[in-house]
């Protein structure tokens, strides 16, 4: 109990830097339980004062310091792709994953000559939980580097650590079984075998994750307890001594953990199983104590472990079962099976949420499908291939696998295609935070104690609870300027209708061919943090890359109703060709409709009319004023200083309390004519930092100088929050600009 409470105290720590609200309750809580199991004030004392020495120690946790170059680097390891092979290195201290364009393999324990250029990310931009810095710090990595080729002449035998040996022992394994069989279940046994999850294609991850079941495809205690199992099984059918039989599970065990020896949910399920065995020699049996330890081991090796995802849901899992095995045992087979997978269900809800933004609707349904599928058959298919690889794996077992596999994947793809599993939610504040996990606190304690109504009166609370966290908006209206690097998107969301706007998708964009879509490290997981699942409208200005390279991305991704667009502008029709064949939504036709309504969100279409025609995409962007009622909004598309004139002197003198300032800031646009004819408070720039084009141009930045700048180059993201009649600005990157005003307008009209 001692080392449960003083795990309580670490993580309260870690919870009062980050949601200083949440964690009040969370510390009463505990203090709470330290007061009826350690009598006394003495460790209450020490409880509260650890949770004060861990906030501040996470609060000077230091930074990445990786230096920009590093002239040497050893070779430790390898990370295995479908496409390839990366390797780990490491410089000094350091940590690095070495990615080389040339398909090259260098030996583990080679000293190779640079200099290599160190490529840390940068900070995250948006308001959005993704950051791929902080991934880095989770798995304890100092940066990347890229080269195209390492030739062998850069490159020495250098000593062999310990760590190096097992690297180059996992290798060898990984080797066997890729060249054991042609067909892809290979990529499936050594996933289920060694945690390689780079060999699960995001086709298939997006599947797992919809039915809930994602954790049956990764290493996990579930994994470890069933491999226990089958050892003592079968060991004690040759009958020996019970003392030799637990020797051997730890040995094995070990060795198991050798292969896995960087995954946190094996070295936690091995160090807790392997530290019961021992601890059984004594005929107790600490579990909470045992798993305590294990976790703080853990945050010792790793303090920015505690964020990961992964570590968070096994720890939450295991201690609710292992708190909760003595109400089950007792009761039948099923019954246990239900029970525990409704446990661990029920005690990861928050942590998805919170992580996730997603709730699973049929992830207690899918488990109790696909746990018995995995434990009695997949299980024991991958432990049988793993003594076969290294013997004969004759061609009838070799097709055999590879239909039980196949057929295991079609049936996946078939249930996860057939309905939408998963449900996206707004982030949480500290309200949710902690009325969810009370409720979830009390769905299990209902439950162990089979009170049934009470714990389905519980689960409907829940529910209605998720139900009603993205409709009592805190605000009316929200515009986002999301920063996609050099190019435009916006997001306008009416939080009283649940209607949702998006104006442009930021360009394609591969982060050194990785091919990681920029729309998957912006739009969507803003989107999704806001708890949107579907877009009422898509205007997209014109079709230059950088305002709908990634329209089609998203909406393969996400249900779009409409799309607004110009078809005489000249890429229109390209890319309409190139529509996903899965659209149901309708192309709205922007010179046939001049005026349109999302919600409370009026749109008015200023320019171009039926009649312009321009071979120039950018002359023909869509100008459009957009009206929340308090507050309005002018996006310029990419248009020009001509443009400009054209579309003002038809619609005379334009007001409104944001520009969106034309094609990035370049000199081209927000010409002098548009600017004497025109007012506007704030003025928005969407550029890359470091562009190459300049922008925005200094020229124009002068001329606007009777407007407050807010440019995504500097600033970040940007978003406006509206009120009734108040607006409150909030940059990511610069809070120093954070402030709130009142529209003077609505509050003159309201005066008698």
């Amino acid at each position: 109990m001692i080392l449960f409470l003083m795990l309580l105290s670490v993580l309260n720590g870690y919870i009062l830097n980050a949601q200083p609200v949440t964690a009040v309750f969370f510390i009463i809580i505990s203090s709470l339980i330290c007061h009826r199991r350690m009598e006394g004030k003495a460790f209450l004392l020490f409880h509260l004062g650890t949770t004060a020495i861990v906030a501040m120690a996470v609060f000077i946790l230091p930074e990445n310091d990786s230096p920009a170059m590093v002239d040497t680097v050893t070779v430790t390891g390898y990370k295995y792709y479908r496409d390839g092979v990366a390797h780990t290195v490491i410089n000094e201290d350091r940590r690095y994953d070495l990615y080389m364009e040339e398909a090259v393999k260098l030996p583990v324990g080679a000293v190779c000559k640079g200099p290599f250029e160190v490529v840390v990310p940068e900070v995250q931009r948006n308001f959005i939980k993704k950051d791929d810095r902080m991934r880095m710090k989770v798995n304890d990595l100092d940066g990347r580097i890229y080269a195209e080729s390492i030739d062998s002449s850069q490159c020495a035998a250098g000593p062999m650590t310990w760590g190096m040996q097992l690297a180059e022992m996992r290798d060898g394994y990984m080797e066997a079984v890729l060249g054991s069989t042609v067909h892809d279940y290979k990529f499936d046994i050594l996933t289920l075998s060694v945690g390689n999850k780079s060999y699960i294609t995001s086709e298939l991850f997006d599947k797992l994750q919809k039915l809930g079941i994602y954790h049956l495809y990764v290493i996990s205690g579930t994994h470890v307890a069933f491999i226990t199992a089958i050892l003592f099984h079968v060991l004690n059918r040759f009958r020996l001594d019970i003392t030799l039989i637990k020797l051997l599970m730890i040995a094995a065990l070990l060795a198991f953990l050798c292969l896995n020896f960087f995954s946190p949910s094996v070295f936690r399920a091995v160090f807790m199983t392997v530290t019961l065995l021992l601890v059984s020699f004594t005929r107790k049996k600490p579990y909470l104590s045992v798993i305590s330890l294990s976790a703080l081991v853990q945050i010792v090796i790793n303090p920015w472990i505690v964020l990961h995802a992964g570590f968070q849901l096994s720890y939450i899992t295991t201690f609710m079962i292992i708190l909760s095995r003595h109400y089950w045992s007792g009761s039948g087979f099923f019954i246990q099976l239900l029970g525990i997978t409704l446990i661990a269900e029920i005690s990861t809800l928050v942590i998805l949420l919170h992580q996730f933004n997603e709730l699973s609707i049929s992830g207690i349904a899918m488990n109790m499908i696909f746990v018995p599928i995995f434990t009695s058959v997949i299980f024991p298919m991958v432990i049988l291939f793993n003594i076969m690889v290294f013997t004969h794996l004759p061609e009838v077992v070799d097709a055999g696998y590879a239909f039980v596999f196949g057929t295991l994947k079609d049936v996946i793809t078939l249930i996860a295609d057939g309905m939408d599993h998963r449900t996206s939610v707004g982030s949480l504040g500290p309200f949710w935070l902690i009325l969810l996990s009370t409720l979830s606190y009390w769905m299990i304690r209902t439950l162990c104690l089979r009170q049934v109504r009470r714990f389905l009166m519980l689960s409907a609370c829940f529910i209605l609870s998720i139900f009603l966290i993205d409709r009592i908006p805190h605000d009316d209206f929200t515009v986002t300027m999301v920063d996609v690097g050099q190019g435009d998107a916006f997001v306008i969301e009416d939080h009283r209708n649940r209607s949702v706007l998006l104006i442009d998708t930021g360009g394609r964009y591969y982060y050194r061919d990785a091919g990681q879509m920029l729309s998957d490290q912006t739009v969507l997981p803003y989107l999704k943090e806001a708890g949107v699942d579907r877009i009422d409208m898509m205007v997209l200005s014109h079709f230059d890359l950088d305002h709908v390279g990634e329209a089609h991305h998203i909406i393969g991704k996400m249900s779009v109703d409409h799309i607004y667009v110009n078809p005489n502008d000249p890429g229109f029709q390209a890319w309409h060709e190139e529509m996903p064949d899965d659209f149901r939504g309708t192309v709205v036709d922007a010179l046939q409709t001049r005026e349109l309504q999302v919600g409370d969100i009026a749109i008015r279409r200023l320019f171009p009319g039926p009649a312009h025609s321009d071979d120039d995409p950018n002359r023909n962007s869509l100008v459009l004023e957009v009206d929340t009622g308090s507050y309005s909004f002018l996006f310029t598309g990419d248009t020009d200083e001509e443009m400009e004139q054209l579309w003002v002197g038809e619609a005379g003198r334009i007001e409104a309390d944001v520009l969106k300032l034309a094609h990035h800031g370049s000199d081209t646009s927000t010409g002098e004519y548009f600017i004497a004819n025109s007012d506007f408070t704030y003025g928005l720039i969407s550029a890359g930092v470091g562009n190459r084009y300049g922008h925005p141009h200094r020229e124009v930045l002068e001329r606007a100088g009777g407007m407050a700048i807010l440019d995504t180059s500097k600033h970040g993201m940007v978003r406006f929050k509206i009120d009734g009649r108040e607006m409150c600005i909030e940059t990511k990157l610069d809070p120093s600009l954070n402030h709130c005003i009142k529209n003077s307008k609505i509050a003159a009209q309201s005066k008698p």
